[in-house]
């Protein structure tokens, strides 16, 4: 017979996948401890970070995501030792807790949990692989209390992710600003999994000749219980040097197109850009992934630009073309953020798959000047002549924007023409009912 869902033994497992929950793991491994304080024993937790489960969700439905879940479960507990039984904590997050082990067995154990989920796994008759990562936190030694033992795994997953390594064990030499970093992107991934922390503001993109707002650009920003508004220059560098920055541009996407999606339907005809960090090139998944956005929102591919630095193309020349091709195959524009700064050859420019430039602010800001007006006029007429819009970055003054307007430019943006706004404030701003 099921257990009553009010008994304590439904309380500490998943309804969906039967797996035991967070509330068990931290009901269960709180007196061995507290034993293991007690008696100078010693406990090892492994946490399992599994970065692509939502993908499934996107992708198949909660079924197979659940599906994938119980699958993962009884993988770990297939490779763990006899009698250590994994906990889903979170979306994507498994623990397994060994006791009075050697740090060498405890390797072995994570790295045979690396290999049982390296298998690729099968949904709906085709094979999906899984991006893992473990962490391994020891107690006493790494930590005084429960939840500073969780930390110390976790942030050895970060360390795992940024090596390349599969599995790291967490180091106490760790200075304060790693710490400081990883506490970061530790607060970072729970924001993820929540959902209702990071958002989008959007600065508009105004066209020079007519003074419509033709288009936006979706800037991620992040509400941090705690902090406030953190700036994007304090989380975004290290969201693009680890696992993050995936799945928080898909946040970015899904977002954006539910709230263009609701735009266009209230007569904005306008379309939206899109930043994508270079990290995001050796993803094989991405396309695919961004794809189900896209038609989970019902919306064109058409209506998106995707934008990626001029250095950030140069710093993965062969990826960067690939994946930006695949995207325009599938019709959705392409922009180079920051032209100008990024030192590629005009021949380099020709062949990269673009529809648009974007002149960056530092020449603009020279307007006013000979030396400002040559490189931005002659921005613009390499543009022209390679069939290329143009969007003059950073307008700060009524000077600049009249100037970028004789200069030929297509579009502005910036704080003269628009400051970033979230969602309310951009459709107060743009006058939708």
């Amino acid at each position: 017979m099921a257990a009553d869902e009010s008994s304590p033994e439904a309380i500490r497992r998943d309804a969906r996948t039967g797996l035991a929950n967070r509330e068990a793991f931290y009901r269960e491994t709180e007196p061995l401890a507290e034993q293991a304080l007690a008696t100078g024993g010693s406990l090892v937790l492994l946490v399992v970070d599994i970065d692509n489960v939502d993908f499934a969700l996107r992708t198949f439905g909660p079924r197979e995501r659940d599906e994938v879940v119980r699958a993962i479960g009884e993988r770990l507990e297939a490779a763990a030792p006899e009698g250590v039984r994994p906990y889903h904590i979170m979306q994507g997050r498994f623990t397994l807790v060994l006791q009075d082990i050697p740090y060498q067995r405890a390797v072995r154990v994570a790295r045979a949990l690396l290999d049982a989920c390296r298998e690729p796994l099968e949904v709906q008759g085709a094979p999906y692989r899984l991006e893992a990562q473990v962490g391994v936190g020891h107690f006493p030694h790494h930590a005084d209390t429960l939840d500073q033992w969780v930390r110390a795994a976790v942030f050895a997953t970060h360390q795992a992710r940024t090596t390349r390594s599969g599995y790291a064990i967490f180091d106490t030499s760790w200075d304060r600003r790693d710490r400081q970093r990883f506490r970061r992107l530790v607060d970072l991934g729970e924001a993820l999994e929540h959902g209702d922390e990071i958002c989008v503001a959007y600065q508009p993109q105004v066209d020079l000749t007519t003074g419509e707002c033709t288009g936006v650009e979706a800037l991620c920003r992040w509400e941090h219980p705690r902090e406030g508004l953190i700036p994007p220059g304090d989380f975004m560098p290290f969201a693009e040097q680890s696992h993050l920055i995936g799945p928080l541009t898909e946040a970015v996407v899904a977002e954006a197109l539910a709230d263009l999606a609701s735009w266009r339907e209230r007569g904005f005809g306008g379309d939206v850009s899109i930043n994508l960090s270079p990290g995001l090139f050796r993803d094989p998944d991405l396309q695919d992934r961004l794809m189900a956005h896209f038609r989970f929102a019902n919306m064109d591919p058409q209506q998106v630009r995707f934008e990626v630095t001029e250095s950030g193309i140069i710093e993965e020349p062969n990826r960067g073309i690939n994946t930006l091709a695949a995207f325009r195959s599938r019709g959705s524009r392409i922009s180079v953020d920051d032209f100008g700064t990024g030192h590629s050859s005009l021949a380099y420019l020709a062949d990269l798959p673009v529809d648009e430039l974007k002149i960056d602010k530092h020449f603009i800001q020279g307007l006013g000047h000979a030396w400002g007006e040559a490189i931005v006029g002659a921005s613009v007429t390499l543009a022209g002549k390679l069939g290329l819009d143009t969007v003059a970055e950073g307008i700060e003054t009524e000077l600049q924007r009249d100037k970028c307007r004789e200069l030929g430019c297509g579009r502005a943006q910036g704080f003269f023409t628009g400051r970033p706004m979230f969602r309310a404030d951009f459709e107060a701003w743009l006058g939708l009912q």
